[in-house]
């Protein structure tokens, strides 16, 4: 079959791979996008370059180059590319392979070039591609403005974040800790008019409480023993033109709420130790990781304060509520580490399997640093992670066999008079329902995630008694 040379070419062009060309001088004949944008060079950067440009400009700490010319055969080698800009280093696997003359003499090489992040993600696909195939997994991962919605809940507050976001009102995040309520903030700053102005994010419980003002409101020179002589700023202040993010609201001094409800009200903010009022103007939003109205109840939150923060209230589930994005956020993380650590490193499909299954009390800030955990202790040699830590294995496939069961649980050691295969089936169901009942708390979720009807859930549950 007979293909003209333009044909050819765009089919390397398409390529998810770094492709070039290099002559037995090793200057460069050819060269495709994927591999310009290694380096953020276009085309017409090699023309003139070569292996030896590569090296004086310290892209290359080494080549695979001299090597073809010595074995005269194909080379296999990871390679390190630094880019000077961006000062990041990155490691790719480069394949060259040697084109001869017929007196046996190299006339080029051809080169494929390859990130390590993007073989692993490669193998990690196909593991997920594999249970998909058996209608097990769930797709891969998608992000929006680099938020991972997969679940259905995250998709709806995605929706209504964007929406909110075209206007100024205050948003009240509530959530469990670690379940991302940052993240949806400065999502809802980068999608909205004020994404131009500064995004300032302030941990009311990290900051103790003798500082907290000062840190809130700033002050004038003079104005407190220690203060600068220059005065500072607060980061209520240097908000100014873009978003205000308060984070963990509900650990705010009761005697602060009232200065804090006056700023909002009047959009206006004075520093300690003087009298003159600064107009500022920002976007509110506020998290808490209690519910609040029990506050105001106990007289820890001040209910006007409240109704001011919370004019589009928005609630985040906890991880073990979307299962859909458990996935998503563990290969989000898996490729954010293993870049970070310069490492290859792919989950098994058992592993995969427990992750998804396990609860996370913890939340997302859990299972990242789970992650982390396993790309940094897994050993460099292994590229495939398998071996479950035992808390992991524990908690998923449940606990130890009690006397009189074997290690699978349910079954007994041997055979009694009793025993048949319909009780013992009973038995697993009703083992089933238990659980999946008290960790999704709702039959409808129940019914959701072992795929039957609702009616037939409610049914089993009131043969079983539960």
């Amino acid at each position: 079959m007979e293909h003209d040379i333009g044909f050819l070419t765009g089919i390397l062009e398409h390529l998810n791979v770094g492709v070039f060309v290099l002559d037995a001088e090793g200057r460069y004949i050819y060269v495709n996008q994927t591999y310009c944008g290694f380096f953020d060079r276009t085309p017409d950067y090699f023309e003139e370059a070569s292996i030896q440009t590569m090296k004086d400009l310290n892209y290359l700490s080494s080549s695979v180059w001299e090597q073809v010319l010595e074995r005269k055969a194909p080379v296999t080698a990871l390679m390190t590319i630094t880019h000077d800009d961006a000062n990041r280093v990155y490691h790719h696997f480069t394949s060259a392979v040697p084109i001869f003359h017929q007196d046996g003499s190299i006339k080029s090489i051809v080169y494929l070039i390859d990130p390590m992040e993007n073989i692993a993600m490669r193998i990690q696909e196909g593991i997920l591609n594999k249970q998909y195939m058996r209608g097990t997994a769930a797709s891969s991962p998608a992000a929006v403005e680099g938020v991972i919605a997969e679940s259905p809940e995250m998709k709806k507050l995605l929706a209504l974040l964007a929406t909110v976001s075209k206007s100024d009102a205050s948003i009240l995040i509530t959530g469990p800790t670690g379940s991302g309520k940052q993240v949806l903030a400065e999502y809802a700053h980068r999608t909205s008019a004020r994404v131009s102005g500064p995004f300032v994010g302030i941990d009311c419980a990290a900051i103790p409480e003798n500082l907290l003002e000062s840190e809130l409101f700033g002050y004038e020179k003079g104005a407190f023993t220690g203060a600068s002589v220059r005065g500072k700023a607060g980061q209520i202040e240097m908000a100014d033109g873009g978003t205000l993010f308060l984070d963990e609201i509900n650990s705010m001094p009761l005697g602060l709420q009232g200065k804090l409800l006056h700023v909002f009200e009047t959009k206006k903010i004075r520093r300690i130790g003087t009298n003159e009022e600064r107009p500022i103007d920002f976007r509110l939003i506020c998290a808490s990781n209690e519910k609040l109205e029990e506050l105001i109840r106990n007289g820890s939150f001040r209910s006007d304060l409240y109704y001011r923060i919370s004019v589009v209230p928005i609630h985040v589930p906890p991880l073990r509520e979307r299962k859909e994005d458990i996935v998503a956020l563990t290969l989000q993380f898996l490729q954010l580490f293993c870049n970070k650590y310069s490492c290859i490193k792919v989950l098994s499909e058992e592993m995969l399997n427990a992750i998804k299954a396990y609860d996370w009390p913890g939340n997302v800030r859990e299972l990242r640093n789970f992650i982390e955990r396993i790309v940094v202790t897994s050993p460099d040699t292994d590229v495939m992670v398998d071996t479950l830590p035992d808390w992991l294995r524990q908690s998923v496939f449940h606990h130890a066999p009690e006397a009189g069961q074997s290690e699978y649980g349910l079954l007994p050691a041997s055979y009694g008079a009793e025993f048949s295969f319909r009780s013992y089936m009973e038995q697993c169901e009703k083992r089933l329902l238990q659980e999946s009942l008290a960790r999704l708390q709702t039959p409808a979720r129940v019914a959701a995630e072992l795929k039957l009807d609702l009616s037939n859930v409610y049914r089993k549950l009131r043969k079983h008694g539960l």
